[in-house]
């Protein structure tokens, strides 16, 4: 989620000379999003993320499993990096336009997924837990230049009718790149190969998802702004893919302790109008 890969990388930016050597990490965040992306009503997400990471020195692994509360089924949750993706969840037939041409795809009219049942849709739950992963590649011998290796695995744990979840497996593999400018910058590139389990009625294409980030550190590195942009290939027949661009803040407030907040804008339908959020990041 985009929310993860934000405090990601603003938690390793402000923290990375003292996460060198850490064996165990506790990570937490956040996240709203709101919009009615290609929908006819507006829905509200709310994700309260914890994951639990490893490390070494080559080698890193973390879990997240997801706590979601939303007032309609039609966004489902993934672990692509992409953030909510409009699915119109126990509706799904719709989004992909095969409904005998009636004109539900974007640029026709808008489509309306919704019942009286799901109108008056508020739920929580628990969304599809997910394991990620990184292998250092690369690093120069200051730590200037960084290259890594990079894998992704959400399990599909919930029911797709609920609105939670796909209800299949994705795969993603890639690579990311940091390098650091000045001392003071920080650059960061990364992309994703991602293998995207279909719905019943609704069939995604394995898409690349991609992202850069620029950060500035002041206070001798404790804190840092950064900007960001997230993007993808066509995740669904005839729709534009999600994109987002965003800012946010991360301040170390301890040698073990970093804290984070971003907000994000949607640049097409797909996306999210807006969502905004607050991470943690605690190493033992």
């Amino acid at each position: 989620m985009r929310a993860l890969l934000v405090g990601g990388v603003l938690c390793w930016a402000a923290g990375a000379g003292q996460a060198s050597g850490q064996a165990l990490t506790y990570n937490g965040s956040v996240q709203y999003a709101t919009g009615s992306y290609y929908f006819t009503e507006q829905t509200g997400s709310f994700y309260f993320n914890n994951g639990l990471g490893i490390s070494g020195d080559r080698l890193s692994l973390h879990l997240n499993v997801p706590f979601i509360a939303q007032n309609t089924p039609w966004i489902s949750y993934t672990s692509s990096g992409m953030g909510p993706l409009p699915t119109g969840g126990p509706h799904n037939r719709l989004v992909d336009g095969s409904d005998g041409g009636q004109g539900n795809r974007r640029g026709r009219r808008r489509i309306d997924p919704g019942t009286t049942d799901t109108l008056n849709f508020t739920e929580t739950h628990f969304g599809d837990p997910s394991l990620s992963g990184s292998v250092r590649i690369y690093s120069s011998g200051f730590g200037q230049t960084s290259v890594n290796g990079n894998f992704g695995i959400k399990f599909p744990l919930t029911d797709a009718d609920s609105g939670f979840g796909t209800g299949a497996w994705d795969f993603g593999a890639g690579l990311s790149w940091s390098q650091r400018v000045a001392g003071n910058t920080l650059l960061i590139l990364s992309g994703m190969y991602w293998q995207l389990g279909d719905m019943d009625d609704l069939d995604f294409k394995n898409i690349l998802s991609y992202s850069a980030a620029l950060g500035q550190t002041f206070q001798e590195g404790k804190l840092m702004a950064t900007a960001s942009f997230f993007g993808s290939t066509q995740i669904i027949e005839d729709i534009d893919p999600p994109m987002n661009a965003g800012a946010g803040l991360s301040f170390q407030v301890a040698p073990n302790v970093a804290l984070n907040t971003n907000l994000l804008v949607g640049l097409t339908e797909s996306a999210s109008d807006f969502s905004i959020g607050a991470g943690w990041s605690i190493n033992f």
